[in-house]
């Protein structure tokens, strides 16, 4: 009898263009259970379970983070310009993995440092760009407490995500089209028309796509997008990461839990406790595909290992990898590829693009499709305004 959320939560006021929105709307944050720990566990690469206290576990994570990302106002003195120091283009090929071997961690470090990485990257961390992460974790001030504040501390509250989303659509005033599959979109001198399924075309000036960026396989483009843009449907993004939830039936306090990979379970975190509902956690697989999160025997089979005297009762998920109309969790950059995201954000003709993966900020978060909507929002008007001087004249 509680609503959960399986997209995107996390929102944070250093955040600034989702909390713009928030502040628009008149919608609060919602607290979500992260200090004041009560129990926290790291699993290691090999499944061994190691029971931490909270200060330990703080302490490790929060030393292996600050060795990760020490470069971090060096590399990212403009996080929202994340190229004005030329030397991130020099560190392009360097993956997560690489970084983290030159930082002579110990187990808990590695383990902590490597889950979280993986959960961010939605793979393995050989394939995580290094430099994608320093320019989020330098967006939260440079700070070990302000990022981890800003990640999983707070969600909308009054509605949640739905809710925000659903405020911006009534006062936008916007034609809303449900369940109309988009199958190719045609541009020419003069307009845009756009194709579905069913065999409706809808005309217009121009079109902003917000897609995410394995869908874009989907859907025929007449003419078809740039060699680059191609480049980057193809091999840039990786995330094969999912969520969901799973209620205990005792109370177990507040806890969280670090699996490093290959464990498919990559974050576990208590998102509500009492003794009438027992424990809901969330839990972020960072690799889906390695586990079948609809067969509760296997589920609850990993969950003893964390738990191994709690009871589940309940679970709930949803695989966006799955999903054909997201195919992916949220954007997050091959090694090699973050630069090549300026690619993506090229307007085409009449066609403009927008997306997580089109930001220069926070590209993992809501706040990043947000900028990238203030950005392409910007660009046609300037785009309509011209061609209409041009009309007059």
């Amino acid at each position: 009898d509680r609503k959960v959320e399986f997209g995107g939560s996390a929102v944070h006021w250093l955040q600034p263009h989702v909390f713009a929105e928030m502040q628009r709307y008149g919608k609060g944050f919602e607290e979500v259970p992260l200090v004041d720990l009560d129990a926290t566990n790291v699993m290691l690469s090999s499944g061994e379970v190691r029971r931490i206290s909270p200060d330990e576990f703080i302490h490790e994570y929060d030393s292996a983070m600050e060795a990760f990302n020490s470069r971090s106002k060096e590399l990212f003195p403009r996080p929202f310009s994340p190229f004005f120091n030329p030397e991130v283009l020099q560190l392009e090929n360097v993956s997560a993995a690489d970084h983290i071997e030159t930082l002579g961690l110990n187990d808990i470090q590695k383990a902590t440092l490597n889950a979280e990485l993986t959960l961010y990257g939605g793979a393995p961390t050989s394939e995580f760009s290094y430099t994608s992460m320093v320019k989020i974790y330098a967006l939260a001030a440079w700070s070990y407490y302000a990022f981890t504040d800003s990640e999983k501390h707070y969600k909308v509250s009054d509605g949640g995500t739905l809710g925000l989303c659903q405020a911006i659509l009534d006062h936008s005033g916007a034609e809303v089209r449900l369940g109309k599959v988009v199958s190719k979109i045609q541009q020419d001198r003069d307009g845009v028309q756009i194709a579905t399924t069913d065999g409706q075309v809808v005309s217009a000036k121009t079109a902003v796509i917000t897609i995410p960026t394995k869908v874009y396989d989907s859907i025929e483009f007449n003419p078809p997008l740039s060699q680059e843009k191609q480049q980057f449907i193809a091999n840039a993004e990786m995330c094969d990461a999912a969520c969901m939830f799973v209620r205990f039936e005792e109370n177990m306090g507040n806890t969280f839990s670090f699996c490093d990979d290959p464990n498919p379970f990559t974050a576990v975190q208590t998102e509500h406790f009492d003794d009438s509902t027992g424990t809901i956690v969330k839990v972020t697989l960072g690799r889906q595909s390695l586990i079948d999160m609809n067969d509760r025997d296997v589920v609850a089979a990993e969950m003893k290992k964390l738990f191994p005297d709690a009871t589940m009762r309940d679970m709930a998920s949803y695989n966006w990898v799955a999903d054909p109309f997201s195919k992916q969790g949220w954007p997050s950059y091959r090694v090699g590829w973050f630069s090549k995201y300026k690619d993506m954000a090229k307007a085409e003709g009449r066609l403009y693009f927008a997306g997580g993966a089109t930001a220069d900020g926070w590209h993992e978060y809501i706040d990043g499709a947000v900028e990238s909507g203030i950005r392409v929002g910007r660009e046609v008007r300037k785009a309509m305004a011209l061609e209409s001087q041009a009309g007059v004249a």
